[in-house]
């Protein structure tokens, strides 16, 4: 299979991602009780929206990691350590992030339906232990750290739209830091990095020398 195909897969694949990301999003905002996350989880998790609602960025997550691999490959030649640094720590990132959607999809449902385990989500008994502690802050530090170097390498790549390396960037600030202000500002970050998502995957889609290389191969 040619590099140039795999390369216009993985743009489709960032655009889709983005837009599923983007529709959990919203529809973990507004359909699912946000204001009991805090006093009892459960509570959120026994919801009838829950499982649609997470399944909806397990797909989207995975096919990012995969249109970011596709990103990378555009612009390994010229990116340098930055390019290189900034794959690395979005792409374990997100692999952190697809592991805590498998527990919240999978897993969380059965701990919240039995009595003999519900304590563990509504007395927050999962979510302030420290090994989550650890798990989570983790999370955010590669996620920050990838954004920022990723995302500088975009806006710095000529080939690339600069408006779709903004929003990606600052998108993911926001979400990732500016979010424990708001949850709404939270929201507004992801629907920003989504749409720097599509933006760059339509920006690989329209690349004429994708295809001059792929017949020429």
């Amino acid at each position: 299979m040619k590099l140039y195909f795999l390369q216009k897969l993985g743009s489709y694949s960032i655009i889709l991602g983005g837009v599923l990301l983007a529709a959990y999003s919203i529809c973990f905002t507004f359909l699912l009780p946000v204001q009991e996350m805090a006093i009892d989880f459960s509570k959120v998790v026994n919801h009838p929206n829950w499982i649609w609602v997470t399944s909806l960025a397990l797909p989207g997550i995975i096919l990012m990691v995969f249109g970011f691999t596709a990103v990378y490959s555009r612009m390994y030649d010229k990116s340098g350590w930055i390019g290189f640094t900034g794959y690395f720590f979005i792409t374990i990132a997100y692999i952190f992030q697809i592991a805590q959607l498998v527990l919240e999809i999978f897993y969380y449902p059965i701990i919240a339906e039995n009595d003999s385990s519900v304590e563990l989500l509504s007395n927050n008994i999962i979510l302030n232990h420290p090994l989550n502690f650890i798990f989570y802050y983790g999370f955010q530090a590669f996620l920050l750290l990838g954004v920022l170097i990723f995302g500088i390498a975009l806006i710095r790549f000529k080939e690339f739209n600069k408006i779709g390396g903004i929003l990606f960037l600052f998108g993911a600030i926001f979400y990732a830091v500016v979010s424990i202000l708001s949850i709404y500002i939270g929201l507004a970050g992801i629907i920003m990095f989504a749409a720097g998502c599509v933006i760059i995957g339509i920006n690989i889609i329209k690349d004429k020398s994708l295809e001059v290389s792929g017949s020429s191969s």
